[in-house]
């Protein structure tokens, strides 16, 4: 065989070897963050069957009382992080991840303007991994606020979080919060995990005559997916994972007993990607008076209320004239009634709902405008076309102003929803779509984005410096990469945002204060702690079959990096080889 010919049949396998790699490299690298996606998960332990995919039957609807989480009202609390088996379907009890051994957690409930030290000890097992808890709505210090990858809690340590529960020189505004896990790549598998539970900030400033103690309920929404032994294995979906059985504080389909009078509910949708369309089966309105951001300027009736994965809803249902009747509350969406609502008792009512509630704050001129676009790119979600990395920084705002945020999604997505979510201050809206805001949602900090929708909002940054997130609340959209960073700097000359902010005309920043010294957590080899507040009693069940998953996190992106950079190099590799033997 000639040299020549030698070459050439050489140069006919590298080149369509290298592009063979390279197309393959491609697609797998698609698929890595594609809809269609299943990483499989290991659970803790041994089991002692393997679960069966097959959902289990659902129990009698509306059998079950309304369950109420139990209140921490304590300046110094403390909350384990463990595993509990929770009675929720007729059956084998459920293995979950809880804080105090109940599903939702306890609901932490303090004054504005009060500090409260909140103490998290991981008691989950070693292979569960390090855990943070992010107060979700609070206007917390960075160091304080949950970081997906900083100030971690790792198998049995402590950590102490410190919330002032002040902003801007007074006390934060009043409002329905919670708390939830928020460790970066896992957020789903730990809040499907049950990993949650409601924080009310209680304010003076806000109107005293609205429906209160025993006629304020929290109603905390969600879907979960079990299988033939009542577990909930949790496997990860790009898409979004839900489930098929509706909760509501934990139990399916309860009943709620009522008297005929007003009640003031605190919803909130603690689903990893569910969105609700809330009603009531009478037809009667809601009475909406505040967001996740307290309360609103006046109230506003309601017929259908939509909710997505973190927002709260903040209502008065109005019960007169409706005694020995039973109504539902629905989820027009799905067709299901979450809440059976029988109205028992003959009560009076001494509370009303004012026709003013609470002036938004001022929050002043916008500086700066900056643009977020929020879409899928080669099958990852992203934020203006980049996946998260917690060692890059995409804004700078400076401390004490205020700036303008355009939000934007696509529509080349397959018709997705987003929840984006702001950490560290409220947001008001200034215009949605074009038009003037709905009177529901001037103030909030958790926003449902339709595809294509363009929001604009303005926030301003106050009392702290350093690093805070914004993200999808899809919590697969932000474990697959849709969130970013941005860090409040100093009145000092700052680097410029990567977005590449745009000078707003009008508008002055006002007087930018010091930032308020807030203490760090801190972090203590500790086991399980003294709880303040003694957890609702279980229903003794059946020995746990299986323990909740520790898999189910997006694949890391180093490895898809290191994917693209082979593929890159062996279609490169092919190439070149071709083109120097067909040269020689």
């Amino acid at each position: 065989m000639s040299v020549v010919t030698l070459r050439a049949r050489i140069r006919d396998v590298l080149l369509p070897l290298g592009v063979a790699l390279g197309l393959a490299g491609a697609v797998w690298l698609w698929g890595a963050g594609s809809g269609d996606r299943v990483v499989p998960v290991t659970p803790v332990g041994a089991g002692t069957a393997a679960p069966s995919p097959t959902p289990t039957p659902p129990p009698g609807p509306f059998g079950t009382p309304l369950s109420i989480p139990p209140v921490i009202t304590s300046a110094d609390a403390s909350i384990s992080m463990e595993e509990a088996c929770v009675q929720i379907l007729p059956g084998p009890c459920t293995n979950l991840w809880t804080y105090d051994g109940i599903f939702p957690g306890p609901t932490i409930r303090r004054p504005t303007g009060q500090a409260t030290s909140v103490t998290f000890t991981n008691n989950l097992p070693v292979a569960a991994g390090e855990m943070t808890v992010h107060h979700h709505g609070n206007h917390s210090s960075p160091e304080n606020d949950g970081q997906p990858h900083h100030h971690l809690i790792p198998a049995g340590q402590s950590l102490t979080y410190s919330y002032e529960h002040m902003e801007n020189g007074g006390p934060e505004r009043g409002a329905t919060q919670w708390y939830h896990d928020h460790r970066m790549d896992v957020t789903g598998r730990n809040v499907w995990n049950g990993l949650a539970g409601m924080y009310i900030l209680d304010d003076p400033a806000d109107a005293a005559t609205l429906p209160s103690g025993a006629f304020e309920v929290p109603l905390i929404v969600m879907d979960r997916q079990f299988d033939a032994n009542n577990q909930i294995p949790y496997t990860f979906s790009s898409n979004g994972v839900t489930g098929t059985t509706q909760l509501v504080n934990g139990v399916y389909q309860p009943f709620l007993e009522v008297g005929d009078r007003k009640y003031r509910f605190r919803i909130l949708d603690a689903s990893n990607a569910r969105v609700y369309d809330l009603s009531l089966s009478n037809g009667s309105s809601f009475t909406q008076v505040g967001t996740e951001s307290g309360l609103l300027p006046a109230p506003v009736n309601r017929t259908q209320m939509l909710i997505s994965p973190s927002e709260r809803l903040d209502v008065v249902i109005d019960f007169a004239g409706l005694l020995g009747q039973t109504l539902y509350l629905r989820d027009e969406r799905s067709g299901i009634n979450l809440v059976e609502i029988r109205v028992t008792q003959d009560l009076l009512d001494d509370s009303t709902v004012p026709t003013t509630l609470r002036s938004l704050p001022d929050l002043g001129e916008p500086i700066v405008t900056r643009t977020f676009t929020f879409s899928r790119v080669f099958g990852k979600w992203v934020i203006n076309n980049k996946s998260f990395n917690p060692d890059r920084v995409d804004a700078f705002p400076v401390l004490g102003s205020t700036e303008k945020w355009i939000l934007q999604t696509s529509t080349l997505d397959g018709g997705a929803l987003h929840a984006i979510h702001i950490h560290d201050v409220d947001q008001q809206c200034l215009s949605r779509n074009g038009a003037p805001c709905p009177a529901y949602e001037v103030n909030k900090e958790a926003w449902l984005m339709q595809p294509g929708d363009v929001l604009e909002i303005k926030l301003k940054f106050s009392d702290h410096l350093g690093a805070y997130m914004f993200h999808c609340h899809f919590l697969e959209h932000e474990d697959d990469g849709m969130m970013s960073q941005f860090e409040v700097l100093g009145p000092t000359p700052s680097p410029a945002a990567t977005g590449t902010p745009t000078a707003t005309p009008a508008g002055t920043a006002s007087p930018s204060p010091a930032p308020t010294p807030t203490p760090e957590p801190t972090l203590s080899a500790t086991q399980t702690p003294a709880g303040t507040v003694v957890p609702a009693t279980l229903t003794p069940t059946a020995a746990p079959v299986s323990l909740p998953n520790t898999g189910g996190a997006s694949y890391p992106q180093a490895t898809v990096g290191i994917a693209l950079a082979l593929a890159v190099s062996a279609l490169a590799a092919g190439v070149a080889a071709s083109v120097v033997l067909a040269r020689r």
